[in-house]
Formats: structure tokens, sequence, C-alpha cells
């Protein structure tokens, strides 16, 4: 029942990212029963995967052992190999979404980029899940109003002893 007026207010702390990758790396020797059912739930990749995707997914994360690095490599490989573009069309025939963007088209928008690092960092090991929601900026008040066209998609990566940490592969997004 949200209605045109309603508000809420939220706060977050949002760390830097060199002491986000120090409290991860702490967090992973405690004990976690959530990591089990995080392994068990969001590892599965779908079929019809190209082996290139396999084969850049490993050579983007090659020589790191930290689930934090890997996933920021994955994003930053994003980030920096790929194109924002809304009008992209469909992949031909019965080819794989997430394998025609990353080794063929590579322009899409907020969903291929966040499909694309979900199943990049299950390839690498790493529980992740696709979200979807809502991408706002407040005004100077502190005041946005929330519309469709404020929808985005992105990703959440469980690290053990810590829970599901947001990770944005779109590019020209700042957060």
């Amino acid at each position: 029942g949200v209605v045109k007026g309603d508000s809420y207010g939220i706060s977050a702390y949002l760390p830097d990212a060199a002491g986000l990758r120090e409290a991860l790396a702490r967090a992973a020797g405690h004990d976690d029963p959530g990591y089990e059912t995080a392994l068990a739930n969001y590892m599965n990749l779908p079929s019809g995967i190209d082996g290139g995707v396999y084969d850049l997914t490993q050579k983007t994360v090659a020589g790191l052992d930290n689930p934090y690095d890997k996933a920021v490599a994955i994003r930053e490989f994003l980030l920096a190999n790929y194109s924002y573009k809304l009008d992209v069309g469909y992949p031909p025939g019965r080819s794989d979404f997430v394998s025609h963007f990353l080794l063929v088209s590579k322009e899409g928008y907020c969903t291929y980029f966040a499909t694309s690092m979900a199943v990049m960092a299950r390839i690498a090991g790493l529980p992740a899940r696709y979200v979807e929601g809502y991408l706002v900026y407040p005004d100077d008040d502190g005041v946005t109003e929330v519309t469709g066209l404020d929808a985005h998609a992105w990703v959440e990566i469980y690290f053990k002893g810590a829970g599901w940490v947001s990770f944005d592969p779109t590019p020209g997004l700042d957060w």
C-alpha cells in the first residue's frame, strides 16, 4: 500500500573498499550456518553457458584467493570492458543471454551487467544472487521521488561470517 506522498528514512554504513575488505577477511573465520545455505542455493548455473565465459572468468580472477578480491576483479572487469546501452537486441537464435553479452555484443543495461556478474561470481566459487530494486539519489533537501525510471539491478555476494554484500557492475553509477 505505498501511495504518492508516503515517505520514510533510511541510513546505512558504507565503508570504503579497504575497510570492507578487512572486515570481510576478519568475519570469514567465524562460524556461519548461513554460508552453507548460500552455497546450497546460490551456486547453480544455467545450462548453455559458453565455455568462453568460464575461461573469461578464470582469467579475470587468476591468482586471487580472497573472495572479496575476486568479486572486485569481476566488477572492475565488467566496468572496464563493456558499454551501457538501453537499446540492445536479443541474442540470436537460442544463444545464451550472458554468453552473448560477454563474448559478442559487449553492450547492455543493468540487467545484462548484474546477470553476468552473478554468473561469473558463481563460476569463481562465490555464492551470488541477482537483485532488482531502485537506485535513487536524494535532492539537496535529502528527498527523492521514486518512479519506475529508477528501477535498477545489481548483485549481492555472500561472504562467510558477514552475509550478503552488494556490488554494482553497471558503468556510470557511483555506489
